[in-house]
């Protein structure tokens, strides 16, 4: 009977992963997204990235970037509405649970990694569709003032119609933020922001940054530049899309002062809310511990970086962890450690922010004016409590730790860690007699 964990184990029970991946991503975005392309054809380039995607994840060179493609493939199908984006997304983290019942850690990363690459294809896609899309709207308002050679009626007709079949929030504007033209889009949105819109509710700046200095510059650069083609991109958050606030991504250009002509601002937005969530989550896992969910090592790389003055160090070593956990099982061990990081968080409180440099190590950068030995004894405190863990008696675990100062931007955590060393060998030691 084949290996029910193995990543093949789909085809050996007469599955098909890949099908049924594509079939629930399909049903999920039936409702919410419509497809210009027949659902057959959708089905067909999602069959074969997703075969792709599968072979990628199982093999011994893993690439990653095979997700990128995914999220390209999306654009290119028009699926560019938010619930399209969070679909694909939620079929690339079901990868590990649906090629096996008990998936690995490193399934799980695998996961992890081909999603962060999705989510950058995606976004990277639809920003070029946006700018893409900008185009069309500088052609056609380019057409709108060449109104002396085509006739003003049939210039306006068309750029009205354009406006009425965009499927993005696309608008024309004069250098003040009066709103010359809209799509329906635009115009639903612009209803649902009145408030932001300035005193009198008509003006479009407010709505395309929470920083209205941003803006301002936005337009200076464009009218350095005077080009029709240059683009700046800006991004509002808390903007109003129906009845949820979202952010809206936009492109944003300019057209030229021409024949006595005033310029104009064009802008493209797209609704990133989906996306910008995935990426803050993305960012979360890339900088706290998965078991935990304490800062990690990378976190305090960056938190050295910008410390603005020296600070206390502490490294935190827990007594006889490796016996505690063999005695455990692993998910006993697992349930300890994060019980102990949960005790030492709450009880460091404003003193210090707590790390998990390692195994059983952590780490605590301590914010003056306290010092490394009110940390070290706020955790040798707390320790002394038993800790209940699920399933199993309460225990008592203490731990060693070895002090230093951080000094303000100037230190690696390899630094810290060994010179913190030396001190917590000794506590090891005067703990062991």
């Amino acid at each position: 009977m084949p290996d029910s964990s193995s990543p093949l184990g789909f085809l050996a029970r007469g599955e098909s992963v890949v099908a049924l991946l594509v079939d629930e991503f399909l049903m999920a975005i039936a409702d919410d997204v419509y497809l210009p392309l027949p659902v057959s054809t959708v089905r067909a380039e999602l069959l074969t990235a997703f075969q792709r995607m599968i072979a990628a994840f199982g093999a011994d060179d893993f690439d990653p970037t095979v997700g990128r493609d995914v999220g390209r493939l999306l654009v290119s199908l028009q699926i560019t509405v938010p619930e399209g984006a969070a679909a694909g997304g939620r079929a690339i983290a079901a990868l590990p649970d649906a090629l096996s019942r008990e998936p690995s850690a490193e399934a799980r990363r695998r996961s992890a990694l081909i999603l962060a690459e999705y989510t950058a294809g995606y976004a990277e896609a639809l920003t070029r569709r946006i700018i893409d899309g900008q185009a069309v709207v500088h052609r056609a308002t380019q057409r709108a003032r060449r109104s002396a050679e085509e006739g003003e009626r049939q210039a306006e007709a068309r750029l009205r119609m354009m406006f009425e079949h965009a499927r993005l929030a696309v608008f024309v504007a004069d250098e003040q933020g009066a709103v010359l033209s809209a799509s329906p889009i635009m115009r639903d949105l612009i209803e649902a922001n009145r408030a932001r819109m300035g005193g009198a509710g008509d003006d479009i700046l407010p709505l395309l940054s929470d920083d209205p200095d941003e803006v301002a510059r936005a337009l200076r650069t464009l009218a350095l530049v005077d080009e029709e083609k240059a683009t700046v991109f800006l991004e509002a958050h808390g903007v109003l899309i129906g009845d949820r606030p979202g952010v809206v991504r936009w492109a944003t250009s300019r057209t030229p002062v021409r024949d006595g002509r005033a310029a104009m601002i064009v802008g493209v937005g797209h609704d990133v809310t989906e996306l910008h969530a995935r990426q803050m989550t993305l960012d979360h896992l890339a900088h706290h511990d998965a078991l935990t969910d304490l800062p990690n090592r990378r976190s305090l790389t960056a938190d050295l970086q910008s410390l603005p003055a020296p600070a206390g160090f502490c490294l935190i070593d827990l007594d006889g962890f490796k016996r505690i956990n063999d005695h455990l099982g692993h998910s006993g061990g697992d349930a300890l450690l994060a019980a102990v990081a949960r005790r030492m968080e709450d009880a460091l409180g404003g003193t210090g922010r707590l790390y998990r440099v390692g195994g059983d190590e952590f780490a605590v950068l301590v914010a003056p004016p306290f010092q490394p030995r009110d940390a070290a004894q706020l955790v040798h405190r707390t320790l002394r409590r038993p800790i209940e863990v699920i399933d199993g008696p309460p225990i008592t675990i203490g731990a060693s730790i070895g002090t230093t100062v951080a000094p303000a931007r100037t230190s690696t955590v390899e630094d810290l860690i060994a010179a913190a060393d030396a001190g917590l060998y000794r506590s090891k030691e005067a703990r062991r007699a």
